[in-house]
């Protein structure tokens, strides 16, 4: 199990599987989700957390009964943390109150600010407080809100960036997303501007985006989980992976991490096997006498590169020759007079 303490650090690709509230108030379903989403390959599951009266206004009455109706309680929570802690994946919620921020601290080990969230800088700082990684996406948001929410997780966390304990998620708060809203790009950009490790939660059909939002230098990937996308009257579910899915998208993802390989420029060993293959040797672009001391302009580069490869060239001309080479021929190491 997967446990970031220093986003910097991550080795490979962080999957989460955001639950969120598919499980529409059943608590039998969250485990269920939690259970499918570890036999996925999922590194970790993601909640939300809350309660409904410190969440939404009484102006909603829709709403507000609805979030009522899938909220689940302090104790299921626990419960769940422990059956995640069970499959072996990382328990983690988005807190939507400071109540429920307190209560998380007790059994996660890193916290998630919604992209709703990004301006509710009271509350960031209450969760950076807890001196534990955080992710906060940043869907809506400009670049001065984004700025803001980071001072905010510094205000309650003054070592967060010196840990490397703070990620941000690109994301689009549209659902579903678009393809031309996607905007992937967004993830060098964040990086670059604001020097944090960046991740990427997705809200597009499919898992094409999350793919390549590795290539696109993402360090962790968020999707919608669910157990059933058809059929389901709550939004999320459309936007979400089923089992299929995840199960698909975590072995693309580990594909693409092994095709994008490292920062460090290296030969490969199957690219080391065909350097004289592919290089040029030192040849003769003429026929050349024996005893001959070689000019340069009798030289040329041929493959393969044996004896000298071309930039060894210098250490060929104005020697002697101990043979006749014809044109066309390499210039062998004992070829040459010491």
């Amino acid at each position: 199990m997967i446990v970031p303490t220093d986003f910097r650090k991550l080795e490979s690709t962080f999957v989460i599987a955001e639950i969120g509230v598919n499980h529409e108030g059943d608590k039998d379903v969250a485990a269920d989700l939690i259970r499918k989403a570890a036999k996925c390959g999922a590194d970790a599951v993601k909640f939300q957390t809350y309660l409904a009266e410190e969440y939404v206004s009484t102006v909603q009455p829709e709403r507000l009964e609805r979030v009522k109706r899938f909220q689940l309680s302090f104790q299921d929570f626990a419960d769940l943390a422990a059956v995640a802690k069970s499959e072996g994946v990382l328990f983690f919620s988005t807190p939507l109150d400071t109540e429920s921020v307190d209560f998380l601290d007790t059994v996660a080990p890193i916290f998630k600010i919604s992209s709703g969230d990004l301006t509710y800088t009271s509350l960031i700082r209450h969760v950076a407080s807890k001196k534990k990684p955080m992710i906060v996406s940043t869907g809506l948001g400009t670049k001065e809100e984004i700025r803001d929410a980071i001072a905010a997780a510094c205000a309650g966390n003054p070592e967060i960036l010196d840990k490397g304990q703070l990620l941000l998620m690109h994301c689009v708060a549209a659902y579903p997303t678009p393809m031309d809203e996607a905007n992937l790009a967004n993830i060098k950009w964040l990086r670059d501007e604001f020097g944090l490790p960046v991740g990427y939660s997705d809200h597009t059909l499919g898992t094409s985006a999350c793919v390549l939002a590795i290539g696109a230098g993402a360090q962790a990937l968020e999707k919608h989980f669910t157990y059933r996308k058809e059929d389901q009257t709550f939004h999320d579910h459309a936007v979400s992976a089923d089992p299929a899915d995840l199960t698909e998208l975590v072995g693309r993802v580990r594909e693409a991490e092994t095709y994008m390989g490292g920062s460090v420029r290296k030969r490969g060993p199957t690219e080391v096997q065909g350097i004289a293959h592919m290089r040029r040797g030192v040849a003769a672009r003429v026929d050349i006498p024996a005893d001959a001391v070689i000019e340069a302009e009798w030289l040329t580069g041929l493959r393969p590169a044996q004896a000298f490869q071309i930039t060894e060239i210098d250490q060929v001309i104005g020697h002697r020759l101990n043979r006749a080479v014809s044109a066309g021929d390499l210039i062998r190491t004992e070829d040459i007079a010491r």
